[in-house]
């Protein structure tokens, strides 16, 4: 490889210029970190597998409280319970159980100690591509806060309810935008799950009525401050990618190729879209043999990666059933090229 950082290779892709390699990240869950940690030998999984992203959270001070054991409240005011999934969990109690948001009050985007951090990241990941992760950005956190069910159907029955509550979020979005690109960070990510494996789960329709209009202001944020914007949404939702690119999108993950084709996506989107992802955590991951594992990876590599626009992932953090084998055989291709 050349003297290329990995940061400046991932901006390479983003812009359409193909790299020196195509770049790659593997994320993990808690239990494949600690299945990798014990293959490897070692925490610092970032340099053994060679990662070329950083991401860092601006949460709150006060992080998440654990209330009891497994259960966390988040700085929404929303109990998480942990004792099944350690990663994100399901939420125990609704905040808004009728539709009002009178006596709720929005955290600060803008506290201090959200960023106190910051530096210290960058400092220690200067060669990386690093991004500002506002997770849960929009419909997840309404949904988050007022239940799903209740929230879709707050949007046929009460729509202004469902516009005041995605306005305070977008405000609140808006804020940890303005104080994250005052620091030298490269991309701004979104999540926002709108989709499942057979479509939108709320149509095309209803997203035009509340997300489009909205992910276009805070993706104008973005873009304003110099940044890329990056969003994670699960599902099968290429129907919108037309719309995403439109609002601003440079970066779309998890590119699930359960949902979307790699090749056949790249080639209708992918001079005007980059896409992060790629590598099936559901059927070649988990249940592949490490030659099947390196023969996908190339595959991508070389059909996905020409021409820019792509870095190689898994279509998700890890979870932990994954072997520890098709991990290192997929770093093996990544490091080879």
């Amino acid at each position: 490889m050349t003297s290329i950082t990995p940061r400046e290779r991932v901006w390479q892709a983003i812009r359409h210029r193909e790299p020196d390699c195509v770049p790659w990240h593997i994320g993990c869950t808690a239990p494949a970190r600690q299945k990798l940690e014990a293959y490897y030998g070692t925490s610092q999984l970032d340099d053994v597998l060679g990662n070329h992203l950083a991401k860092y959270r601006p949460r709150a001070p006060e992080g998440l409280q654990e209330i009891r054991p497994g259960h966390f409240r988040d700085d929404f005011g929303v109990v998480w319970n942990r004792t099944v999934d350690r990663d994100i969990g399901v939420v125990e109690d609704y905040q808004l159980k009728d539709r009002s948001l009178t006596g709720y009050r929005f955290p600060d985007p803008h506290d201090p100690g959200r960023y106190e951090a910051l530096p210290g990241f960058i400092a220690e990941h200067a060669n990386r591509f690093r991004y500002v992760s506002v997770s849960f950005s929009l419909f997840e956190r309404a949904w988050s806060l007022r239940g799903m069910p209740e929230l879709m159907v707050d949007m046929l029955e009460a729509p202004e309810f469902v516009d005041e509550l995605l306005d305070a979020i977008v405000e609140f979005d808006l804020g940890i935008i303005e104080e994250s690109v005052k620091y030298d960070i490269d991309a701004i990510l979104f999540g926002d799950d709108w989709g499942q494996q057979n479509g939108l789960l709320f149509g095309a329709r209803l997203w035009r009525r509340f997300i489009k209009p909205r992910i276009a202001v805070l993706y104008g944020a973005v873009k304003r401050a110099g940044k890329a914007v990056m969003i994670h949404c699960c599902g099968k939702v290429q129907e919108l990618f037309p719309e995403l690119i439109e609002a601003g999108l440079d970066v779309f993950n998890p590119f699930q190729p359960e949902v979307m084709d790699p090749i056949e996506i790249k080639g209708r989107f992918g001079d005007r879209l980059s896409f992060y992802g790629g590598m099936s955590i559901q059927k070649v991951l988990p249940f592949g043999t490490p030659q099947e594992v390196r023969d996908e990876a190339r595959r991508l590599i070389d059909h996905v990666g020409r021409g820019g626009g792509f870095i190689l992932a898994p279509s998700h953090d890890m979870p932990g059933d994954i072997p520890a084998e098709n991990v290192a055989a997929l770093v093996e291709v990544m490091r080879a090229q």
